[in-house]
């Protein structure tokens, strides 16, 4: 496994367009930006390509001096992790004080979100002077859950903090209610159309033409003031004597028009320019030395300020004209010609482009083309070797969107993929959705050729089996998967010998094992830093420091629990569930030494953080630590629920012997009758585990008389996903057909009994 770290953001994405030559103004529609944001929330700049919807909100920024947080947004930001990234270094250059916890927690996703939008707001809230965040192309971002944290933060703004959004489409965060409360306001084409002094100034000041004012009305009138129709038919205006015929003949705006004109454009430009717009326009972002690696050629940085000083739909993206891209419709234009007039060239221009993001350390960039270039095995090998670097900083889904970018079936057919769709699930906590992975992995690893390391991979697919035994509760079986993966995993300070030396490690741990167990941590902590696997070092920090308080080693314990708790601080993964565990034992500790107030904290943040994750064995150990810290502080009544929750989650849990011990003391010194092992839930096979959130959707859904496809289609979920689950609710439940497992919910009270029939009528 490679040590790169998460890409850095890209620079130029964090800066609003800089003032072109030619620029025309519009007062008119800054004056309209004025009153939009200061009286509402969110400014909403909407309309197609080409209305000038970025140069209008970079000119606004630049003349009226806000400070601003700008972020240009494309596909690649379609991530949670990476989205919150940009936005929070950007909010952080506009003035706004976000500390690392922060941005942690909003790169962190999922349940940690809440936390980051919260201290966000609080952050904003300390603001002397309004700022403005401005996402611009905020249609290229789809995931629904940067949507729904983008409306949570509208609707609870304060006045220091407003925000404009400019999007090709309408994004679903809640305008229709924003809307009715008076939070948003809304410029459309209608207020971005070019008036007929504006198309004149566009034309002739901008193109350099000497149209009459009646041609450019009749262009105006046919272009609808379409900023990007008007500029293309100047430019196609430019050297000829039949301006009249031209704008005679020139009707509308729709995308044949368009693609005419922008033919028209192309075909009066030097061959060898037109071949470096068209090879260069498979790049999202255009800098010289890339430009003559695609191209094969030199001299690319003449050309970039020849292209620029021609106003030909280049927009420079810093002050220093380093780093360029042509304008998104002028680009899509000529995707389309180069597809159309050299298909044969896309793959090696992509090829090369790849190249070049490689020797960079650009490795996100670099698998895209790859996969452009339909060099498939050379992506696949990549995304083996970086996904868990990007998956341990918080880019999950920029790893899961690499892997979506390979065909259909290919990371079955390789079990290093199967094992980081594995591992991704398992980290989410997802036992289920991650066993079937385990499975595939195991089944390419015997097809003869598959890549990876044999031994590795075996190695892999039994540290995956022990977690998901894991979390499932299923202790004993998660040593024995441990042992196998510690065993065939001969490598030494890698990230896999951190995962495996983890596996093992928590498994004996739970099963009392500890003089081994505090072994194996201690591996896995020194493969770990030389790794750079931190998620693992943390939870194993915290493993170590629980045992030594629970040996009486305090000095140690401490040592340990801050060391990982300032770890995760660092690696900006403080609000995620793994660093649990360090919190709750720091928190005893420091409840043994009178200081009660601090401990209390520290306790009720562990509970917190182990109930964003699904390890319900983790959550015991936070819950059943809070316990024993509000025992001290002389809550006996809250210590006492502590302790009955903690009974109530590792009921279902097989062999937890050290978590069993810990409740079995605390119930000791609250003088509990009920003291003693948990043992299994009425019917006695639910010790096969809990049934997970989603095992428990599908369950609900068995009650009625929808198909297995039904219930799929209604969770949005594959059919064998249900299947899985549906069979891991049988082994839970101890049932072999659907109407046994609802019966048998029924009777444990997962499910509520059916009503009576009078009860029915009523």
């Amino acid at each position: 496994m490679g040590t790169f770290a998460a890409p850095p953001l890209i620079e130029t994405k964090l800066r609003p367009p800089d003032r072109r030559p030619g620029l025309v103004a519009r007062p008119g529609l800054l004056a309209r930006l004025d009153e939009a944001v200061e009286r509402h929330r969110l400014t909403l700049v909407g309309a197609g390509a080409g209305w000038g919807k970025s140069t209008l909100v970079g000119e606004w920024l630049a003349e009226r001096g806000h400070p601003a947080a700008w972020v240009a947004l494309d596909p690649s930001d379609d991530d949670p992790a990476r989205f919150w990234g940009y936005v929070t270094e950007a909010l952080r250059r506009a003035g706004v004080p976000v500390d690392d916890a922060t941005a942690g927690a909003l790169a962190g996703g999922g349940e940690t979100l809440g936390a980051g939008l919260s201290s966000l707001l609080n952050a904003v809230a300390a603001l002397e002077r309004r700022a403005v965040l401005a996402l611009d192309d905020f249609h290229c971002v789809s995931a629904r859950a940067i949507h729904e944290a983008v409306a949570f933060l509208v609707e609870r703004l304060p006045a220091s903090l407003r925000v404009v959004i400019a999007s090709r489409a309408d994004p679903p965060i809640g305008l229709p209610r924003l809307r009715a409360r008076g939070d948003l306001a809304e410029i459309r084409p209608d207020e971005l159309r070019f008036s007929e002094a504006e198309a004149g100034a566009l034309l002739n000041d901008g193109v350099g033409l000497r149209l009459a004012p009646g041609q450019v009305e009749r262009l105006r009138a046919r272009t609808e003031g379409w900023a990007a129709g008007l500029y293309l038919a100047g430019l196609s205006l430019r050297g000829r004597d039949d301006a009249d015929a031209f704008i005679g003949e020139f009707a509308g705006d729709d995308r044949l028009v368009v693609d005419y004109l922008a033919e028209e454009v192309l075909g009066a430009l030097p061959a060898d320019r037109r071949a470096f717009l068209l090879r260069t326009s498979v790049l999202e972002r255009l800098t010289a030395p890339l430009c003559d690696a695609v191209t094969g050629t030199a001299g690319a940085a003449g050309t970039l300020a020849e292209l620029e000083a021609s106003n030909l739909f280049l927009v420079p993206l810093d002050s220093r004209r380093g780093w360029y891209r042509y304008h998104h419709l002028f680009r899509e234009l000529l995707r389309h010609e180069l597809a159309l007039t050299a298909p044969a060239e896309v793959a090696e221009l992509h090829r090369r482009a790849a190249g070049w993001h490689l020797a960079e350390g650009e490795v996100d960039q670099a698998i895209e083309h790859l996969a452009a270039a339909g060099e498939i095995e050379r992506a696949a090998d990549l995304i083996a070797e970086h996904w868990a670097d990007y998956h341990s900083s918080g880019w999950t889904v920029t790893t899961q969107r690499w892997l979506g970018l390979l065909p259909p079936g290919r990371a079955e057919r390789d079990p290093r993929l199967c094992l980081a769709q594995a591992l991704i699930q398992i980290n989410l906590g997802r036992a289920d959705d991650a066993a079937p992975w385990v499975d595939a992995a195991e089944r390419a690893a015997a097809a003869p050729g598959a890549p990876g390391d044999p031994a590795l991979v075996a190695a892999g697919v039994a540290a995956c089996r022990s977690l998901v035994h894991l979390l499932n509760g299923e202790e004993p079986e998660a040593v024995a998967q441990g042992r196998v993966a510690h065993r065939l995993d001969a490598s030494r300070g890698t990230w896999w010998r951190a995962i495996t030396c983890l596996a093992l490690g928590i498994a004996l741990q739970a099963v009392n094992e500890l003089d081994e167990a505090r072994d194996v941590l201690e591996e896995a902590v020194a493969a770990a830093h030389d790794g750079n696997a931190w998620p693992p070092c943390v939870v194993a920090l915290g493993h170590l420091a629980g045992q030594a308080l629970e040996r009486g080693d305090l000095a140690l314990a401490e040592r340990r629990a801050r060391e990982a708790i300032e770890l995760a601080a660092a690696e900006r993964h403080a609000e995620y569930p793994h660093a649990a565990g360090a919190h709750a034992t720091l928190a005893r500790i420091l409840a043994g030494r009178g200081e009660i107030d601090e401990a209390l904290a520290l306790a009720e943040r562990s509970v917190a953080l182990a109930r964003r994750g699904r390890s319900v064995t983790e959550t015991a150990y936070s819950v059943l630590k809070r316990g024993s810290v509000l025992l001290v502080a002389g809550d006996r009544d809250a210590a006492r629920a502590a302790a009955a929750e903690g009974r109530r989650l590792l009921a279902p849990a097989r062999g937890a012997v050290y978590l069993t011990a810990i409740l079995e003391r605390l119930e000791a010194r609250l003088g509990e009758a009920g003291a003693g092992r948990p043992g299994p839930a009425a019917g006695g096979p639910a010790a096969a585990g809990p049934l997970t959130e989603r095992e428990l959707a599908v369950l609900r859904h068995l009650t009625g008389s929808a198909s297995l496809r039904e219930i799929a289609a209604e969770l949005y979920v594959s059919h064998n996903t249900v299947k899985t689950q549906i069979r891991s609710i049988y082994r839970k439940l101890g049932a072999a057909t659907r109407d046994e497992a609802v019966a048998r919910a029924r009777e444990r009270g997962i499910l509520p009994r059916p009503l009576a029939p009078d009860a029915r009528g009523r």
